[in-house]
């Protein structure tokens, strides 16, 4: 037994050990004074009804605005960063990109590769600025980096990896799915899916009908009844928490396995089910109002008051 126990702790020392070793060679990397390469170009043609604009990123920020010109206008910048200007120039080739009409469909693309198959040194990234008629619907893919729409009113739809999200003003169809990239909206109207694995989602000022799928995150939906038509959640492992100034005129069913129910004193919530492993509650409005359906498994809904 002293034998394992003075085993167990030459590991952990050697835990802590390669731990501190690593993060002062980040500090000083990070000291280090980084050379930057980069190089733009820019794309633009005339917007004609029924034209679909999609964009596939890797590394990428992107940045979706409108404009009253009818036409669609996208700058790209690519950016190496290292150490050494040397490796800066040489890994920016790196930074590959397409541009290809089909149809009535526009497809922009960036993806990295070497052409000697390793991979690059520096950091590299794309920087798109994308302008476009508010009307013209867009799809976007993105890895690795980030993705914010403005005020777009047909529809959207991203899928999205490690990349955080920011939405505002969207109106129309809208399709969100996110791993490992939390989603931040503000004034979303109209038919909303949004799929979210291992990322939290929050949602200000929403309208129309909306259904969320999550799993190992945290929605906070800030609701107004005045505005929302319906609401539907179902997750697993996820905490749900939804704020709004009037809580009484909604319908609710609530589900909640292996976890807990939280609501304002004030509602008289009917539990059909009330035990350790299942709780089901609800209620019903004095007058036909917008519906809230939350089922969670382990996690925990709660209703309140902003």
């Amino acid at each position: 037994m002293k034998n394992l126990i003075e085993k167990f702790i030459v590991y952990q020392f050697g835990i802590f050990l390669a731990i501190m070793i690593s993060g002062l060679f980040n500090l000083a990397y990070g000291q280090t004074t980084l050379k930057v390469a980069s190089k733009s170009l820019t794309e633009q043609f005339a917007y004609l009804p029924g034209m679909e604009v999609n964009v596939e990123g890797q590394k990428a920020e992107i940045v979706i605005e409108t404009w009253d010109e009818n036409r669609v206008e996208i700058l790209i910048d690519f950016i190496s960063k290292h150490p050494s200007e040397m490796v800066a120039r040489k890994d920016l080739d790196a930074i590959r990109y397409s541009f290809k009409t089909i149809g009535n469909k526009v497809y922009f693309r960036n993806f990295i590769k070497k052409d000697d198959g390793s991979e690059p040194q520096a950091q590299l990234k794309a920087i798109y600025t994308i302008r476009l008629p508010n009307a013209c619907p867009v799809y976007v893919k993105n890895q690795f980096g980030s993705t914010h729409a403005t005020a777009l009113t047909k529809a959207f739809t991203l899928n999205s990896e490690f990349s955080e999200i920011v939405l505002d003003n969207l109106k129309g169809d809208i399709d969100i799915r996110s791993k490992y990239g939390d989603i931040v909206g503000n004034g979303i109207h109209g038919q909303v899916q949004m799929n979210a694995r291992r990322a939290d989602i929050t949602l200000t000022d929403i309208s129309g009908d909306f259904n969320i799928y999550t799993a190992f995150g945290i929605v906070k939906l800030f609701t107004d009844h005045r505005l929302l038509n319906s609401l539907n959640i179902d997750g697993e492992q996820s905490d749900v928490y939804i704020f709004d100034p009037l809580p009484s005129a909604y319908g609710y069913e609530l589900t909640a396995h292996y976890g807990s129910i939280t609501t304002p004193r004030d509602l008289k919530f009917n539990y059909l089910e009330n035990n350790q492993t299942i709780k089901k509650a609800v209620f019903l409005p004095t007058k036909e109002m917008a519906s809230i359906s939350i089922n969670i498994t382990f996690g925990d809904i709660v209703i309140r008051n902003p």
